[in-house]
């Protein structure tokens, strides 16, 4: 090989090499920005999931509220009916009770 052709031989490997550190740098960059936008899509999604769970708790204490006062409602509301009508209420209990008796008999 003549120096001309050596030379250019080296020229190559050295754009090569340069162009391969280029692209590794390239690659680098790439690897650090997809970290970064992971990291912010797991930051963003467990704050929604936060917020969201939130946002289920407190409806859910708002029904059980609402239910547990619908309940004592209703528990008043029977115990003064009981009182006004306590014939009427024994009959609705033993009719009750002996309908379940044949329900558990078969």
């Amino acid at each position: 090989m003549t120096t001309a052709t050596k030379t250019q031989g080296n020229r190559k490997d050295a754009d090569f090499a340069a162009e391969i550190e280029g692209l590794r740098k390239d690659f680098e960059a790439l690897a650090e920005r997809f970290t970064t936008i992971s990291d912010a899509g797991v930051r963003s999604a467990r704050d929604y999931t936060r917020e969201k769970a939130a946002a289920a708790l407190d409806k859910g204490e708002g029904v059980y509220s609402e239910l547990s006062a619908r309940t004592s409602e209703l528990e008043q509301q029977a115990a003064d009916q009981i009182r006004r009508h306590p014939l009427q209420a024994l009959g609705i209990a033993a009719g009750v009770g002996f309908l379940a008796a044949l329900l558990t008999r078969r």
